[in-house]
């Protein structure tokens, strides 16, 4: 998904690919929203699924992304959904599943890709950590 994130240079999460660790930090990102079952843990893993998200979106609006027009603004108009209700889930009692099932469904989207060379500008090294 990122394409070109060149403030996110640093070496690779354990060897990872950027698309291994997308899915590392969509993982992380469900982890703590599935067990959140206190208040602090639920704002810190809204918090931290809204930042992936920003992330995400910051790489796909980029002039050097390189995914179809197509793709990023769907992915794009996911990613704002899943900020919106991360920080109205702050705020109010709504369930967690959506945000989970929509980053499974991100998860699933990256590992059905065919594999391809992994670019210089990994986003491997984002703060976006568990």
């Amino acid at each position: 998904m990122m394409q070109n994130a060149s403030y996110f240079r640093a070496p690779r999460l354990g060897g990872a690919t950027p698309r291994e660790t997308e899915i590392i930090a969509f993982g992380l990102c469900n982890d703590r929203l599935a067990k959140a079952d206190e208040p602090r843990a639920r704002i810190e893993a809204l918090h931290k699924n809204h930042q992936l998200w920003s992330l995400l979106i910051d790489d796909l609006t980029s002039p050097g992304n390189g995914l179809p027009e197509e793709l990023k603004q769907q992915l794009v108009a996911v990613g704002t959904w899943a900020m919106v209700y991360s920080n109205k889930a702050i705020a109010e009692p709504l369930p967690l599943q959506p945000l989970i099932e929509i980053n499974n469904n991100i998860v699933e989207g990256l590992r059905a890709q065919p594999s391809a060379p992994a670019p210089d500008s990994a986003w491997s090294g984002a703060e976006v950590t568990a």
